[in-house]
C-alpha cells in the first residue's frame, strides 16, 4: 500500500546529512553524493523516501562503492544494476516511509545526469512541481494505491516530465 505525506524538509534533511556522514565514513569524500527524489523538493507530496545520489567516475569506482554499501547492509536492487548504476535500499522488504534508497551513477551516464536535472527543474519550477505532487495524489484517489500500480502509473508521468525537464535543461545552457 502506498501512502504520501507531504515533506518536511528540515526533518528530510537532517535525515540525509547523518546518512551522508556514514556514507563517507565508508567510502570517502571522493564522490559527489546528492539528495534527490521527492524528499529534495520543498511541498513535494512523496512517499517519504530519502532518495541519495552517489556520483562515480568509472566502473571501478561503481564496484567499490557497491562492495561498501553492501557492507554497510544496504541491499542491492534487482530492478536496477548495469555497468552504470546500481540501486540500494536499506531493507530487503517493500519499501515503506523512512526508507533509504542509494543511487550510485556513474557521472556521464544518463542516469545520473536525469536526476540531477529532473530535481532541479522541480525546484525551478513551481507549476510542475505543484502538476507532479497532485498528480500522485490523484493515483490514490483513483483506487491505485498498489505499489506495483503506484509505480507503473507514475512511471509514465515522469517519463514526459523527464523530457519537458531535459528540454528546460537544455534550453538554460
Amino acid at each position: 500500500m502506498v501512502k504520501l505525506v507531504k515533506q518536511n524538509l528540515s526533518i528530510n534533511k537532517k535525515i540525509y546529512n547523518k546518512k551522508i556522514t556514514e556514507i563517507k565514513k565508508k567510502i570517502g569524500n571522493k564522490y559527489i553524493i546528492n539528495h534527490v527524489g521527492s524528499t529534495s523538493i520543498p511541498y513535494m507530496y512523496g512517499k517519504n523516501i530519502i532518495d541519495i545520489l552517489i556520483g562515480v567516475n568509472t566502473y571501478e569506482d561503481l564496484e567499490k562503492v557497491t562492495k561498501e554499501l553492501i557492507g554497510m547492509g544496504y541491499c542491492p536492487g534487482s530492478s536496477i544494476n548495469d555497468s552504470k548504476c546500481r540501486f540500494f535500499a536499506n531493507t530487503d522488504e517493500e519499501t515503506k516511509s523512512g526508507d533509504i534508497h542509494i543511487h550510485v551513477a556513474i557521472k556521464d551516464s544518463d542516469r545520473y545526469r536525469e536526476f540531477i536535472i529532473l530535481r532541479d527543474y522541480l525546484l525551478n519550477n513551481k507549476v510542475e512541481r505543484k502538476n507532479y505532487s497532485n498528480f500522485k495524489k490523484e493515483i490514490l484517489k483513483k483506487g491505485n494505491n498498489d505499489r506495483e500500480d503506484y509505480k507503473r502509473i507514475k512511471s509514465e508521468y515522469v517519463d514526459e516530465l523527464l523530457k519537458r525537464a531535459i528540454s528546460w535543461h537544455n534550453n538554460r545552457k
